[in-house]
């Protein structure tokens, strides 16, 4: 005997519980995006107050580590929302309120910030966390001459 299909109110809860995650995976990117960017104020405020090589170094070398570890949970959390995106339209077909005309958001790798065809918000972050990056990299550099 097949199990029995689930509540309309269960399918509900389940799409309200997928759609949760999904913003606070959003919220999860985002934030890591705003403390390399605090991060990166904080070299600039610190090497200006300090004036000491090391401690450029050090916090270049940190803001560096951040924004990398940014662009690995932009990359992972992409890889949620594409999982997330898929339980979501199975369950609104299950409702009978999808919509066929939306398209699933396609994964993304490391090599995708390159490509200029592509835009979405995943993308924006990590092309501005690469750019922090070069930041670090180039302000170490220029200071240290």
């Amino acid at each position: 005997m097949p199990p029995d299909k689930p509540s309309e109110e269960t399918l509900r809860k389940m799409l309200d519980i997928q759609w949760q995650d999904h913003f606070q995976t959003r919220a999860q990117t985002w934030k890591a995006l705003e403390i390399t960017g605090i991060l990166a104020v904080a070299l600039v405020g610190l090497d200006w107050r300090i004036d000491n090589r090391i401690v450029t170094i050090v916090a270049s070398v940190l803001l560096l580590l951040v924004a990398q570890f940014g662009v690995s949970i932009t990359l992972r959390h992409r890889k949620v929302e594409v999982t997330k995106f898929r339980i979501i339209t199975s369950l609104e077909k299950q409702l009978g309120v999808a919509d066929e005309s939306l398209q699933l958001p396609q994964p993304i790798s490391w090599w995708s910030i390159f490509d200029p065809r592509k835009s979405n918000t995943s993308l924006f972050i990590l092309r501005t966390l690469v750019i922090i990056q070069l930041f670090a990299i180039g302000y170490c550099f220029l200071r240290l001459r």
